[in-house]
């Protein structure tokens, strides 16, 4: 299996990439490097510098690499930069997001793993916050995130 890993030079990303490869998996990276660390990117993946919402891009990457699953790492993650600059959360969280499902759609992949956040829920009740718990997001952050789940229920 072929898994393209957006965000792949991330944090959380990178690590992904190490499991993959770890398994047999073939990974390829597609990162703008805007916070991830290329170094951080296993040498045994292939890497490409670009973004996620160029959906030419991941259309080519995809076709060219035989893509089976595509797991979605890139994204905006800072809570107070998001109250700051909400318009460059909704633009790169889901208006990038919604490019790159498209690409995948287009192109026939049909394994899409999506990297939400927590803050959907909010604040919680104090209790374990479980997956059917009210979704209530307080910030542009977690609604940004939130509207992505919302758009890939109905892709």
């Amino acid at each position: 299996m072929t898994v393209l890993v957006t965000g792949g030079a991330g944090y959380i990303g990178s690590h992904m990439t190490y499991g993959l490869i770890d398994r047999g998996e073939s990974v390829v990276v597609l990162d703008n490097l805007s916070t991830g660390i290329r170094g951080l990117v296993s040498e045994k993946a292939s890497f490409v510098h670009g973004n996620a919402g160029d959906s030419d891009q991941v259309s080519r990457v995809i076709n060219d690499s035989s893509v089976d699953a595509v797991i979605h790492f890139a994204g905006s993650v800072v809570v107070p930069e998001s109250v700051a600059e909400p318009l460059k959360y909704y633009a790169n969280n889901t208006v990038v997001s919604r490019a790159l499902a498209q690409a995948c759609v287009d192109t026939g992949v049909r394994h899409f793993i999506f990297s939400s956040t927590a803050a959907v829920y909010g604040l919680g009740d104090g209790q374990t916050v479980t997956e059917d718990a009210p979704k209530a997001p307080i910030n542009p952050y977690g609604r940004s995130k939130l509207m992505t789940e919302w758009m890939l229920e109905d892709a």
